[in-house]
């Protein structure tokens, strides 16, 4: 029974992937300047994950050699690492630089 419901869980999920990604395709073909703005952040995050990628290290720890992790696998880890921290602080020095903003604004 559990098995079955996780593949109608399974099918759900894709279904509802799909529709979003069809909707967002329609709406960006209607709305070509909105659309801009969207591949230009779509491409600023695929950028800086390809940077991210090139400067994580592929360098194993014998511990997880043992647990079967590739250096392909731990670069990966290392780039989303980075990644997330990159976007994490440049989130938090954009808030702070709009508030700071406001203060001097006044």
């Amino acid at each position: 029974m559990i098995d079955v419901g996780l593949w109608i869980s399974y099918i759900l999920f894709v279904g509802a992937v799909a529709g979003m990604a069809v909707y967002s395709l329609i709406n960006m073909l209607r709305d070509t300047k909105n659309a801009k703005g969207t591949l230009i952040g779509v491409g600023v995050l695929v950028g800086l994950f390809l940077l991210t990628f090139l400067l994580s290290s592929n360098e194993l720890l014998p511990k997880y050699v043992d647990l079967g992790i590739s250096p392909t696998q731990s670069k990966m880890i290392g780039a989303g690492l980075l990644l997330a921290y990159i976007i994490g602080f440049g989130t938090i020095a954009i808030a702070v630089y709009s508030e700071v903003r406001k203060i001097f604004m006044k």
